[in-house]
């Protein structure tokens, strides 16, 4: 049965948003409806984020295929599986991994699948999104190694929002787990930073300042209701003026602006052993500065943080769930807005702004 849709889906067509970078181009066109191969499974897709990465395509500061329908942020319901695919049957809850690993170089034997060199980080090969289809059209086609299964108690639009919170996942995992009484300073208040201060606080740390410039997203940090400041960076640059930075500075510092010079700013606001997590992606050809002796004088810990390996299950299961009776529960707190695909230069337009956090698009029917 579930084969005999083929014929069927082969006919039929969708809308997706696709990227031309020639013509530097986003726009919303019509497609054949995809077919499941060997291996792989067709998702009808659900709900679908834009991303930071997604900006950083169009702006041409992030490698990526040309003519391709962007989205690697998204959730879905499983309408076709393909040959010799067991692990999943029509009617399946789903959300994406984007990353494409071969499972065979000698990083992906150590178990350090981002780093794959036939895969995301050098070439991109079939990485979803980026390099293959993604899910900004209302179905897509993957091997079922993208593919994850979703709890229960999941919903799909929290699965939209499961393969970012992996990422911050795995930031968590190379931070450590910092002393409970840190003093934790988040750079930008995007979705990013949003997320980041609710899991700091679900971890239990409340010593956290936002950093973001744009006042709208301040505002909308303070009222998440954590009790974490959201002040200019401004103001944080005069406190050091007025103060050692034993006295203001911080115990670890997370960047998810991916904004150079504040990175380059940041790094004298660390305290004596401190740790600073780049999270944030820059654009690849950016540079900053910073002084190697305070590394070596003051100890510094310096990490970065490179997509989600492993960390997909771990999120759906535990740290999904966990927030999604709190801290996911009123998307407008978190400044997350639904959107129609057709709507979508409104929802580039209001990100760029800074009015939104996140924007999610609805592509049920």
């Amino acid at each position: 049965m579930e084969r005999a849709q083929t014929s069927l889906m082969s006919t039929m067509t969708m809308q997706g948003l696709l990227w031309d970078a020639a013509a530097d181009k986003l726009s919303l066109d019509e497609f054949a409806v995809p077919t499941a191969s060997a291996g792989e499974v067709v998702i009808k897709v659900a709900y679908a984020g834009i991303c930071g990465t997604d900006l950083h395509i169009m702006n041409k500061e992030y490698p990526a295929g040309d003519r391709l329908i962007l989205g690697h942020e998204f959730s879905g319901v499983i309408t076709e599986v393909g040959d010799g695919v067991t692990q999943f049957k029509v009617g399946d809850r789903v959300c994406v991994d984007p990353c494409f690993i071969c499972g065979s170089c000698r990083h992906c034997s150590r178990g350090r699948i981002n780093f794959c060199h036939r895969g995301h980080l050098q070439h991109l090969r079939n990485s979803v999104g980026a390099r293959r289809n993604g899910g900004f059209a209302n179905f897509c086609a993957l091997p079922t190694g993208h593919v994850h299964k979703l709890h229960d108690d999941v919903t799909l639009l929290h699965g939209a929002l499961v393969e970012p919170i992996s990422c911050i996942q795995r930031g968590w995992e190379n931070l450590g787990t910092p002393p409970s009484d840190s003093r934790v300073l988040v750079l930008g208040a995007g979705y990013i930073g949003v997320m980041w201060s609710c899991l700091l606080h679900l971890k239990g740390y409340r010593d956290v300042t936002i950093s973001e410039p744009a006042e709208g997203r301040r505002e909308l940090a303070m009222g998440m209701g954590l009790g974490f400041q959201a002040v200019h960076p401004d103001k944080i640059k005069a406190r050091f003026a007025d103060g050692h930075v034993e006295d203001v500075g911080y115990d670890v510092i997370i960047d998810c602006s991916g904004y150079p010079p504040a990175v380059e700013e940041a790094f004298n606001w660390l305290r004596c052993g401190a740790t600073f997590l780049q999270f944030g992606c820059c654009p690849i050809e950016s540079k900053i500065t910073i002084n190697p002796f305070q590394i070596y004088a003051k100890e510094l810990r310096i990490v970065g943080c490179l997509t989600n390996p492993y960390t997909m299950p771990t999120t759906i299961n535990g740290l999904v769930r966990g927030m999604s009776g709190s801290y996911l529960s009123d998307f407008s707190r978190l400044g997350i807005k639904m959107f129609r695909l057709q709507e979508y230069q409104e929802a580039i337009a209001q990100l760029k702004k800074g009015e939104i956090s996140k924007a999610l698009f609805d592509l049920q029917d």
